[in-house]
């Protein structure tokens, strides 16, 4: 009798996608019990503007000696708990929520309810490519969006994180997500320094003195300021599609990618910059690193995007109002306390070779401006302005080299169209990494524009 052969096995499933991620664990950390009593802390002018504005979305890239998932859960995950529920405990309004106040309904607070508010963590996994993903060249935003923890305009949270380990590579991406209504950049910053050191020692170590949280008698405010911006963040929330610069663009289009000026490129601007004022002659303007930065990057999108020379192009950037007002505010000072600077040029008149000092002179022209009459020179005035610009696609700035220590993507822009900024490398070299989130098209022709510019230096 004939034998047959068994039948061939199966084969085997394809692998996973490499942007796909396996979530390990979810679970919710908050300060020690009894650590932090209930509080509320009054909202001021400064933090209503953003009251209803999205999630800002950090994601940071840490390279580390290889491991396995299982070690990471075993010997690391236990104490990035336990360091973080030590931070919050001085940082207690992430893990609050936004409510009415309870002394007046027309203003708003932040509370915070020992035993039941706390920020959620989770755990993942990824097979997908940590040098790509961490790395300059241009990525596509759908391999990145899955590294985001989710924090929706409507959730009472006010943040949200993520680790994700990359076992076949040795990294680690610590994805953060947070209402700009509790803190603005410095405070954020603040606290992950401060988590870093805590998880480093194993104590409590904050980065700055005790938090200043008592924010409507630390900061001069008024309710003027406070019913305008309040207003303005209606409007903003009614109108929150124009004020997307990709809303219309699938995740797959749009591409993050980032943009370097070392310490050489950026002496070279700036020595092309001053041979207009002859040897020895001090520019008649502020002509600071920033400055010539990112007079380089505005001058290079304006021209990428070929609009009409007649056309007005804007840049707007935040100020920290902390060190710059009269008596100065501690950097310890924990909400939202941001001055704004607006600047102007027409389009055609960047257009030649002359195009980045002009945007150098009304940039360092802005900036001086600001600081003879006030960095919140025209408070009042912010929410029109901003609420103006909302349809010109200007250029503003996530972040700045003073806040970002390690290697970071600022995925927000990919809704607000901004440009993030970070010291190249955590800091290295005094040169700057600039990015941004275009259509891949977009982001191509500003290549262009960036690459024959530093050529011609």
């Amino acid at each position: 009798m004939p034998t047959t052969s068994p039948p061939p096995p199966p084969p085997p499933p394809p692998p996973p996608p490499l942007d796909q991620i396996k979530i390990l664990e979810h679970c919710r950390v908050s300060p020690p019990k009894g650590s932090v009593p209930d509080t509320s802390i009054p909202l001021t002018s400064f933090d209503v503007f953003w009251l209803t504005y999205g999630a800002v979305q950090r994601l940071f890239f840490f390279k580390l000696p290889a491991f396995s998932t299982s070690h990471f859960i075993s010997h690391h995950l236990p104490t990035f708990k336990s360091s973080l529920s030590l931070t919050l405990q001085h940082f207690f309004p992430l893990c609050g929520h936004v409510r009415p106040s309870s002394s007046s309904p027309d203003h708003y607070e932040i509370h915070y309810t020992d035993g039941n508010d706390s920020v959620s963590l989770i755990l993942s996994e990824s097979a997908g490519d940590f040098q790509e993903l961490s790395g300059h060249q241009p990525k596509d935003f759908k391999k990145l969006h899955p590294l985001i923890p989710s924090l929706t305009i409507k959730s009472s949270s006010l943040m949200a994180l993520q680790l994700t380990v990359f076992p076949n590579h040795g990294g680690l991406c610590l994805g953060v997500s947070i209402k700009h209504v509790v803190s603005d950049g410095t405070g954020f910053i603040n606290f992950i320094k401060s988590w870093a050191a805590t998880n480093l020692l194993g104590v409590p170590k904050l980065s700055t003195p005790p938090l200043l949280l008592d924010r409507r008698n630390i900061i001069s405010d008024n309710e003027k300021l406070y019913s305008a911006n309040l207003e303005a963040n209606r409007v903003i929330e009614a109108k929150l599609k124009e004020f997307s610069a990709n809303v219309d663009s699938p995740d797959d289009e749009v591409v993050f990618a980032t943009f370097s000026l070392n310490k050489e490129n950026i002496k070279k601007i700036k020595d092309s910059i001053m041979s207009k004022y002859g040897s020895g002659v001090a520019a008649p303007f502020h002509c600071s690193t920033f400055v010539v930065a990112c007079a380089y990057m505005w001058t290079c999108l304006i021209r990428s995007r070929k609009w009409p020379s007649e056309r007005t192009a804007h840049f707007v950037f935040a100020v920290d109002a902390r060190p710059r007002v009269t008596p100065a505010i501690p950097p310890s000072y924990f909400g939202n306390y941001l001055g704004y600077c607006f600047t102007e040029v027409k389009v055609g008149d960047v257009m030649d070779g002359d195009g980045v000092h002009v945007a150098a002179e009304a940039i360092g022209k802005a900036i001086d401006e600001l600081m003879k009459h006030g960095v919140l020179r025209e408070v009042e005035e912010w929410p029109r302005k901003l609420m103006a610009l909302s349809s010109e696609r200007p250029l503003s700035i996530a972040g700045s080299p003073k806040l970002e220590p390690v290697k970071v993507e600022v995925t927000t822009i990919k809704e607000t169209g901004a440009m993030s900024m970070a010291e190249i490398g955590g800091g290295g070299g005094g040169g700057i990494e600039f990015g941004l989130a275009f259509p891949k098209h977009e982001i191509d022709t500003f290549q262009t524009c960036f690459t024959s510019g530093l050529q011609v230096l």
